[in-house]
């Protein structure tokens, strides 16, 4: 009988663990179906509004992280140098508006009616169609789906388009050790997932 070296059995085993980490499942899955218009080459929006998110959940298990989605799209708008007006500021705007019959902040007639509110260039507003954390002490995942527009301020639509699929709290790092906690850097990572579609403004 041959018995293999140390040696051997030492670097099969380091072969093995490197075949193991390369087949690392992916943090991040999404299909997106964001474009800007031929408008967005002809407005530079500086000043945005961002639009309190619609929960279109059928059983609302968004609804406790709404606000904080809301914050994550103003934290991350710099980076594609846009500029978030204040929610109180945008709010104080909106409560001048007509309030939505019903339908979605997404429907045109719907939206029309809350741009211009807070002297903005242009609205940013994003409804939740699905969010799912029932897998995520299991698999540290949460499967969403977002709809997204980008309106200028008279009305011409710049962008916009959906995105779908699954996020792994902490990304390739890891991820935070309470179960609302991965929560959230899920929904983070979904929010940059997004606005990484989004072209910067034009300067």
């Amino acid at each position: 009988m041959v018995h293999a070296s140390p040696l051997k059995l030492s670097l099969v085993t380091l072969f093995a663990f490197a075949a193991a980490a390369c087949q690392t499942t992916n943090p991040v899955l999404v299909e997106t179906t964001f474009a800007p218009t031929a408008a967005f080459s002809t407005h530079s929006p500086g000043d945005v509004a961002v639009l309190p998110v619609e929960d279109g959940t059928p059983d609302g298990t968004v609804r406790r992280h709404l606000v904080f989605l809301r914050q994550e799209i103003m934290r991350q708008l710099p980076d594609r140098r846009f500029s978030p007006i204040t929610a109180t500021t945008v709010d104080a705007g909106l409560r001048a508006a007509a309030a939505p019959s019903g339908e979605s902040i997404l429907s045109p007639a719907v939206l029309k009616g809350l741009v211009g509110h807070a002297a903005e260039d242009a609205v940013f507003a994003l409804r939740v169609d699905k969010w799912d954390e029932t897998m995520l002490a299991v698999d540290k995942r949460v499967r969403f789906q977002f709809q997204a527009v980008f309106v200028a301020s008279d009305g011409q639509p710049l962008w916009s388009g959906t995105i779908q699929g699954e996020v792994k709290a902490g990304g390739v790092g890891a991820a935070p050790r309470d179960l609302d906690g991965m929560a959230r850097n899920c929904g983070e990572l979904a929010i940059r997932e997004m606005l990484q579609r989004l072209p910067h403004r034009l300067l």
